[in-house]
C-alpha cells in the first residue's frame, strides 16, 4: 500500500494536476482583473456632478437628485420684519431737474400758506425718476472748403487733418460698443444693429472690427500691468476654459487675486498657456484644479481646489469597499494640507472652498 509521502510526490509530479493548479491560479488573477474593471465600470457609470467634473446640466437620469429647500408655506418676497432695502437716492449733483409740489392752502381751515418752507416744516419727501435722453448720436460734419483766387485764378482748398479722417466714430460711442462687445459679447452685428437702431448712425461691419481692434491696444498697457500684478502676487486662483477665436478653438485662461483678474486666450491649454498666464517661473501659491498643466507646479506653491477634492471624496463613496470607508473619512474632516497649514491657510485667505 502506498505511503502518504508516495503521495504527495505523485501529486506533485503529476503533469494533469501541475496544469489543474497553474489554470486555477490563471482563473483567479483573471477573476480578479474582471473584478476590478467591473469596479471601474460600475464608477464610470455612476459619475455625476456630485462626484466628478461633470455640469449638472450634463447628469445622467439615475443621478442624485439636487437638494431642494423645504416649502416653508410663507409667500415669496420680503417677510415682515426683514430689513428694509430702500431705494438709494442719488445726490444733488447727480439730478438734473428738480419739480416741486408745494401745498398752497391749509387742508384745515383753507389758509393761504408760505410759498418758502418754514423752520418748523419737515424735509419734502421726494422720488426720483431716471430716464434716457434722445439717444440719436451727435453727428459732426467736417468740410474742407475751395477758394477761388480773383487775381491768379488759383483754386486753393483747406484739406481736412489726416488724424481726424482717421476715425469715423468719435470716442464716446467708441466705448460704448467697445463694452457692449467685451463685457456682454454682443456679436459685430448686434453691434451694427445698436448703432443704428438706438444711435442712429449706420455702421459697417468693418468699421466694427476696426473699433475692436483700436480699443484692444489701447488697453494693452493696462492688460499688461494687470497680468504683472497677478504673477507677483502671494496668492492667485487660476482656471481655463476652451474659447472660440475667429472659429478657431483656443483657450481662455484666468488668473485672479482679491482685487485683481486677468484673462489671457492662448492657442494651448498646456504648460505653454499657464506659463503665458503666470510666467515661466511661477511666484507664490497658486489655486487650482487637477488639470495636468498645473502638475509642472511644485506641490510646497499648489492649492488644489477644495470643491474638487471633495467630488473626488464623493466618488470613493459612491465606489464602495474600502475606498467608500477613505472617502467617509475625508470628506468628514477639515480638508487641509500637513505642511503646517500652508495650503489651508493659502485657500482661507483665497476663498477656495
Amino acid at each position: 500500500m502506498p505511503s502518504f509521502y508516495d503521495a504527495f510526490m505523485v501529486a506533485v509530479t503529476c503533469p494533469g494536476c501541475l496544469e489543474r493548479d497553474e489554470r486555477i491560479a490563471a482563473l483567479e488573477r483573471r477573476v480578479a482583473e474582471l473584478e476590478a474593471l467591473v469596479r471601474d465600470l460600475h464608477a464610470r457609470l455612476g459619475t455625476n456632478a456630485t462626484n466628478s467634473g461633470t455640469p449638472p446640466s450634463a447628469n445622467p437620469p439615475d443621478a442624485p437628485q439636487p437638494v431642494t429647500k423645504k416649502r416653508t408655506g410663507r409667500p415669496p418676497g420680503g417677510q415682515p420684519g426683514h430689513p428694509a432695502h430702500l431705494r438709494r437716492r442719488l445726490p444733488p449733483g447727480r439730478v438734473n431737474k428738480v419739480v416741486t409740489f408745494v401745498p398752497d392752502r391749509c387742508a384745515r381751515c383753507a389758509e393761504p400758506l408760505p410759498p418758502n418752507q418754514g423752520p418748523e416744516d419737515p424735509e419734502p419727501s421726494w422720488h426720483q425718476v431716471a430716464e434716457l435722453p434722445p439717444m440719436a448720436a451727435v453727428v459732426t460734419e467736417y468740410q474742407g472748403h475751395y477758394r477761388t483766387c480773383p487775381c491768379c485764378g488759383e483754386v486753393n482748398h483747406a484739406p481736412l487733418p489726416q488724424d481726424l479722417k482717421a476715425h469715423s466714430i468719435g470716442p464716446r460711442l467708441a466705448a460704448a460698443l467697445a463694452y457692449f462687445t467685451g463685457s456682454h459679447r454682443v456679436s459685430k452685428r448686434g453691434l451694427e444693429e445698436i448703432t443704428e437702431d438706438v444711435f442712429e448712425v449706420p455702421i459697417a461691419l468693418g468699421t466694427v472690427a476696426n473699433l475692436e481692434a483700436q480699443m484692444s491696444a489701447a488697453l494693452a498697457p493696462a492688460h499688461a500691468e494687470a497680468l504683472q500684478v497677478v504673477r507677483d502676487a502671494a496668492v492667485k486662483n487660476v482656471d481655463e476654459t476652451s474659447w472660440k477665436l475667429a472659429g478657431k478653438l483656443c483657450w481662455l485662461w484666468l488668473a485672479a487675486t482679491g482685487t485683481v483678474a486677468v484673462f489671457l486666450i492662448h492657442a494651448r491649454r498646456g504648460w505653454e498657456g499657464l506659463a503665458a498666464l503666470l510666467g515661466e517661473r511661477v511666484r507664490g501659491f497658486v489655486g487650482s484644479d487637477r488639470w495636468s498643466a498645473y502638475g509642472r507646479l511644485s506641490a510646497w506653491c499648489r492649492q488644489v481646489c477644495w470643491a474638487h477634492l471633495k467630488r473626488d471624496f464623493q466618488k470613493l463613496v459612491d465606489r464602495g469597499g474600502a475606498a467608500a470607508r477613505l472617502g467617509r473619512s475625508s470628506s468628514g474632516s477639515r480638508i487641509g494640507c500637513s505642511r503646517s497649514g500652508i495650503c489651508s491657510a493659502v485657500a482661507g485667505s483665497t476663498g477656495i472652498r
